[in-house]
């Protein structure tokens, strides 16, 4: 008999007035009401439904590793299968079980292979009255995490910016007793001063204006003071302030409070001219809104307080600029700026938000050109400032130390002997490990990449990465192994440019050219500056003789362009053509030289054997700081810190490193299957290490 089919009996076979529990450690799961109740506080957190189906099936195979595909095909649709819906959910369920990652206690994530829980369920029976009964909302840890929630965020955000619908009698009526799962908000009247006889009906209009779309909020019941309010004392909250005039200006203070203890949730006040009267209520309404839905809901609440802000407009912002973020094209790059700002305006102190300007800025500046990538630069050291004010020893200002080394393009070392010093020190955070495990795939030294990369977890709640940890380990994979999930992110980022870049190169690589140059022209239709587009295009263009017209266009009106030089250098090189290859890689600016850091992984699996080989092609990586000096700094450091990490040089890497031998092809491949002689018809397959010495 089955672990939930000994429950489904147990509650079959218990009386009316209790039900089967399982508890697991400290919490007891209601898998009919969707919730967890903690045994030692008494905490009740409500989780979705899918999650609970996760976790039920999980429970049902304790100490089993379920992949992520078993429970893709047994809970969710064939048409949004997504790796990260996945992780979403995992990492949901660690928020509310208060589970970490890092260190588990009951769910364990073993990186390619899936999910397995650690702690062991047991069975019982307790009263119904015992049951959780939590408000009925949706557990939201981690909506930042997943695509589809934060596009929900975003669309009733949107929507509650309509203009104010004209006052329904039914929001002067009082609560109604069954709604006990809703918090009841008093709108007051607001008190008037100074105010000129033409303009208190603005004391009158605004409060119904609040009510009108307040009353949309979930878990809201909204009413207005009509003179003295018999059952103010079943009031949750009360929601008052005032409008005055000083000077001709007219300046409205909105106050929410909590009505049990009095104490203020959110205060914010409006100043505006008589010129401006009618425009501001909306705006009035609309920041009241953003706050009230945040306050109103428990659970979102803890998490703006966990991101380390009180401002609900701050978090608010802060929401949709990491879902601005994800998206990773230039317009979408702006409006996550943009938010962080606004975030940063209303909370001087939100570390988080500098951490995310940050590092949506230094993405940005890779994609973009010269011009760009400065003023991305200037953004990345002015959210440092403002980090080392606030804390100069918190784990967000040395990430952003990092990231502005890495704007810079050409501090690779200085990079290294940073995040080797905070791996050092004990305990890394994760975004150390997720960076020296960068450094290390662009180095060839994929198999202590992943070693790295098995220590990071997939999702992380309350903490802002400076780069997507799958972006890592997509340098690692075959091409033909990255088409399913890219194609499964897409889904979640239909405007990724590096999303679309990958599927666009994993495709000529395989010779479909039709499927391509399809990725290439969503590319070009995206990409405002053309970096990333152009790195497609010439893989393209040297594999196939030509690309789309369009394509060919863009690369022959920048053919002597300096801005393009890595991709034009790599189309030389993918070409055969060493002379020209160095020509182009001698004059990298300090954008392209980051891009050759970031993307070279991605391109030289193109180049021809005879290249790799070509002592000419091993010097000018070295006057770069990519070859075999950088590969060997770079094993001492993996030796250095084995001690604190537990992670040793491959054997592989040991032999390459005694005999001062280079990799130059990815070793975690199974390169039986690769026909690099489809792609070069003078190529002919070597070892991935080539016999030069220092």
């Amino acid at each position: 008999m089955t672990f939930l089919a000994d429950i489904s009996k147990q509650t079959t076979n218990s009386s009316n007035d209790s039900q089967a529990a399982i508890t697991l450690l400290d919490w007891q799961v209601f898998s009919e009401t969707c919730s967890l109740r903690n045994l030692k506080s008494g905490t009740e957190v409500r989780i979705n439904p899918r999650g609970m189906e996760v976790l039920m099936h999980l429970l049902e195979h304790p100490k089993k590793v379920v992949s992520s595909n078993e429970l893709l095909d047994l809970f969710w649709s064939k048409s949004v299968r997504s790796d990260h819906a996945v992780h979403n959910i995992i990492a949901e369920l660690r928020a509310a079980l208060g589970d970490k990652a890092s260190k588990p206690i009951y769910i364990k994530t073993y990186p390619k292979r899936g999910y397995c829980l650690l702690a062991k369920p047991v069975i019982n029976n307790i009263k119904a009255t015992e049951k959780s009964t939590t408000d009925n909302k949706a557990n939201t840890h981690s909506i930042f995490k997943n695509a589809y929630l934060r596009f929900a965020t975003l669309a009733a955000f949107l929507g509650m910016s309509v203009l104010a619908l004209f006052l329904s009698s039914d929001f002067f009526k009082a609560p109604n007793a069954e709604a006990s799962t809703q918090r009841t908000l008093l709108v007051q009247a607001f008190e008037t001063i100074n105010l000129a006889p033409s303009a208190v009906y603005l004391s009158k209009q605004l409060p119904g204006s609040l009510v009108s779309r307040l009353s949309k909020l979930p878990n809201a019941q909204v009413i207005v003071n009509q003179g003295s309010y018999s059952q103010q004392d079943s009031v949750d909250y009360l929601l008052n302030g005032t409008i005055q005039e000083i000077n001709g200006e007219h300046r409205v203070q909105v106050n929410l409070n909590d009505a049990k203890s009095n104490a203020i949730l959110f205060s914010d006040q409006f100043n505006f001219s008589s010129e401006q009267i009618f425009n501001i209520q909306d705006d009035i309404v609309q920041h009241v809104a953003i706050a009230l839905r945040i306050f109103l809901d428990e659970d979102m609440r803890k998490d703006m307080h966990d991101w380390g802000t009180n401002s609900a407009l701050a978090y608010d912002a802060f929401l949709k600029a990491e879902f601005y973020a994800n998206s990773s094209n230039h317009a979408s790059f702006r409006a996550s700026i943009e938010n962080y700002q606004f975030a940063i305006e209303q909370d001087a102190d939100f570390s988080n938000a500098y951490l995310g300007l940050a590092a949506v800025a230094t993405k940005m500046a890779l994609y973009s050109l010269p011009e760009t990538a400065t003023e991305m630069r200037r953004l990345v050291n002015l959210a440092l400032q403002e980090l080392l004010r606030i804390d100069p020893e918190s784990q967000n200002a040395k990430a952003t130390q990092i990231l502005a080394l890495r704007v810079d393009g050409n501090n690779q070392d200085l990079i290294e002997a940073n995040v080797r010093a905070l791996i050092l020190e004990g305990d890394p955070p994760d975004f150390a490990l997720s960076h020296y495990s960068l450094l290390l795939t662009g180095a060839k030294l994929f198999r202590e990449a992943q070693d790295f990369l098995s220590y990071v977890p997939d999702e992380r709640p309350f903490e802002v990465s400076p780069d997507a940890t799958w972006s890592y380990r997509t340098n690692i994979d075959r091409p033909q192994d990255l088409i399913t999930l890219k194609k499964q992110q897409l889904l979640d980022k239909p405007s990724h440019l590096g999303i679309l870049g990958s599927l666009s190169r994993s495709y000529a690589f395989l010779g479909d050219k039709e499927q391509a140059i399809e990725y290439l022209a969503r590319q070009l239709e995206l990409d405002e500056e053309g970096p990333t587009t152009m790195l497609s295009q010439v893989v393209i263009s040297a594999l196939y003789g030509s690309s789309l017209p369009a394509g060919d266009a863009f690369e022959a009106s920048n053919s002597d362009n300096p801005d393009f030089n890595f991709s034009l250098g790599a189309k030389a090189f993918i070409l055969g053509d060493v002379d020209t290859g160095i020509e182009k890689w001698s004059n990298l600016n300090a954008a392209e030289t980051r891009r050759l850091f970031s993307w070279l992984s991605f391109v030289r699996i193109f180049f021809p054997d005879q290249v790799l080989a070509d002592r000419r092609y091993a010097n000018i990586l070295d006057d770069l700081g990519m070859g075999i000096s950088w590969q060997r700094q770079l094993m001492e450091g993996i030796l250095e810190m084995s001690s604190v990490t537990g992670i040793d040089l491959s054997d592989e890497s040991k032999a390459a490193y005694a005999a001062e031998l280079r990799f130059t092809r990815n070793n975690l491949w199974d390169h039986s299957d690769i026909c690099y002689s489809c792609l070069h018809s003078t190529a002919s397959y070597s070892s991935p290490m080539e016999g030069l010495s220092l």
